[in-house]
């Protein structure tokens, strides 16, 4: 019987996900109708809850199933080519950070959801954030020109507002798992959405694994850049596990007026005497953040004439774009163009604004 409900799949079941079909359900958007793991305790478990099916075969869970969202939990690496199959059967997908493993491989994905006019979209809840929500707006209507500098700082205490990764990164243990990738994707594409695509990248990574054999390549555990935007805005990031659990400030925009320091819960503007000129403070709960980003996608879905979408792919494909120009100078120790990788998944001219 047809609910009016986004009939909802999940590829990949842990604790955190069960989480999100619960605020997700609570939304009165979505129904979930079949889960699979390739734990099959697992997915059992997880289908008695909400009286659906449960697989541990990947296949036949999408062939036996035809959803309106995917929700995709475990790394493309296990399940990629039936996510693709998803595609092809006109599913939506919604992607758990990150978007895919590489560029390369984002853009295939997206590009195959774009021929099947569905959304490819990666789970990205701190756009929901207040303080960043008000960033944005506040960036918008002054005059951005005025800032010469930004500074992106991420560390991974229980301050942090921590991403919803995608579960099963076994590399993790072994080397590092990619701080960069895995972890910063959110603040990466908050900085693009804000501040637009940075014309160039100089990056510098580590890995304090044991395993001297492990690869750098998306295995880091620490990540320092410069990045340069458009002319007379330039910027540095700087992501570690080394950090510690100290409260961290993720984004400061410095400018000729004034400076402003935006958290997940607060957004403070200065003067350049730094005496405070503003102060906007919230309560701050992750799974609002969450909650809002499902009604945010279910709605776009359920009713696309009258919501837009907040995400869009091609922010993701620009912020996969910056994540792999990062990595790239890394290994070339050189610096990078994140607009060369835009532009040949795009086919149109830099900048990403």
């Amino acid at each position: 019987m047809d609910t009016g409900k986004l009939k909802t799949a999940c590829l990949g079941v842990n604790a955190r996900t069960v989480g999100l079909f619960e605020l997700a359900c609570s939304t009165g958007l979505y129904e979930i109708i079949s889960v699979a793991d390739s734990n099959l305790a697992n997915a059992t478990r997880v289908s008695q809850i909400y009286n659906c099916t449960a697989f541990d075969d990947y296949r036949q869970f999408i062939l036996q199933n035809q959803p309106d969202v995917l929700i995709v939990g475990e790394p493309l690496n296990k399940c990629g080519e039936f996510v693709k199959t998803a595609i092809n059967k006109k599913c939506n997908i919604l992607k758990l950070i990150p978007t895919a493993p590489n560029f390369e491989l984002a853009s295939e994905f997206i590009n195959l959801a774009k021929k099947n006019k569905v959304k490819y979209v990666t789970a990205v809840p701190s756009r929901f954030a207040p303080g960043f929500e008000r960033l944005g707006d506040y960036l918008k209507t002054d005059n951005s020109k005025q800032f010469y500098f930004v500074n992106l700082c991420a560390s991974f205490g229980s301050d942090f507002f921590q991403p919803i990764a995608s579960y099963g990164q076994t590399e993790e243990k072994l080397s590092g798992g990619g701080v960069l990738l895995n972890n910063c994707f959110e603040l990466v594409s908050l900085l693009i959405e804000n501040l637009s695509l940075p014309q160039q990248i100089y990056a510098l990574i580590t890995n304090q694994s044991p395993d001297k054999k492990a690869k750098q390549y998306f295995a880091e555990d620490t990540v320092t850049a410069s990045m340069v935007f458009r002319e007379g805005l330039i910027g540095t990031f700087l992501a570690a596990r080394q950090t510690g659990n100290g409260s961290v400030a993720p984004l400061r925009v410095y400018g000729s007026q004034q400076n402003i320091i935006a958290t997940p819960n607060r957004l403070a503007v200065y003067d350049g005497s730094d005496n405070l000129i503003a102060e906007h403070k919230y309560p701050l709960k992750a799974e609002k953040c969450i909650l809002e980003m499902f009604i945010d996608f279910g709605r776009a879905l359920l009713e696309p004439d009258k919501y837009k979408l907040r995400n869009s792919a091609r922010l993701d494909l620009a912020t996969m774009a910056l994540i792999e120009a990062a990595y790239l100078s890394a290994k070339t120790g050189m610096p990078e163009l994140p607009g060369r990788f835009f532009e040949i998944s795009e086919k149109e001219k830099f900048p990403f604004v």
